[in-house]
């Protein structure tokens, strides 16, 4: 309902921060491959979460 999308979307602004500072300090593609599929992994829990509310892709427009 619409109070749980207005939850989701509040949560995700909490994390705009964070996910900015993991990208700036942090490199995804590391050279060690565990290390790199951990962090992979990380972003697409992430993306899955917020495709529970909204298809992202279709805002990036």
């Amino acid at each position: 309902d619409q109070g749980d999308f207005t939850g989701y979307l509040k949560a995700f602004a909490v994390l705009k921060s964070p996910v900015d500072a993991f990208f700036d300090s942090v490199l995804v593609m590391a050279d060690e491959p565990e290390l790199r599929q951990n962090r992979l992994a990380l972003l697409a829990e992430l993306r899955e979460e917020m495709n529970r509310v909204a298809d992202i892709s279709k805002l990036a427009a």
